[in-house]
């Protein structure tokens, strides 16, 4: 059983990419803490970002995504030490509280501090390689949503040069 902690930016970027489904391929449950599920569902839908009602329907009709509360004075804690922000802090906590394995993130920084703290850490471009690797989409697949993010690289913000070493990976 393969749990994870998410930050907003992977929801985000799989609901962009129509492929939520990756996260259920390989991953048994995810936990989102109420603040990120608050910055990518409820603010999100305030300002009518389609993602947003992508996420919250996935969310309703998959078994996989659970909200968790994350200790507030760990979460102020971690803002302190690494001074990041109260959604990514959020994350640290709850992985930690409750003994989870895989934090899912792209931001660098959040990246290092989960490290730090022991943890494993995979962004989306990672879950893409595994989900090739496991045989859940074909080559052409991979590439496809590679060259979806890599054409809207600033969306994404993903850098191009990480996005063509996991085209050569593949």
């Amino acid at each position: 059983m393969v749990l994870a902690v998410s930050d907003s930016d992977v929801l985000i970027h799989f609901a962009k990419l129509n492929q939520l489904k990756l996260l259920k391929n390989q991953f048994s449950m995810i936990f989102l803490s109420e603040i990120v599920y608050s910055e990518t569902v409820s603010e999100g839908i305030r300002l009518q970002k389609e993602d947003a009602y992508t996420i919250k329907k996935f969310i309703e009709s998959e078994e996989i995504i659970t909200i968790r509360k994350a200790e507030l004075e760990d979460v102020n804690d971690l803002i302190k030490k690494h001074h990041i922000r109260k959604g990514e802090a959020s994350i640290i906590a709850l992985a930690k509280e409750k003994k989870i394995e895989y934090c899912l993130t792209n931001e660098i920084k959040v990246r290092k501090v989960i490290k730090a703290e022991g943890l494993k850490v995979i962004g989306t471009l990672g879950i893409i390689l595994r989900a090739y690797k496991m045989k859940k989409i074909d080559k052409n697949e991979s590439l496809t949503l590679l060259e979806n993010i890599q054409m809207n690289s600033i969306e994404y913000r993903i850098h191009p040069k990480l996005i063509e070493k996991i085209k050569e990976k593949i």
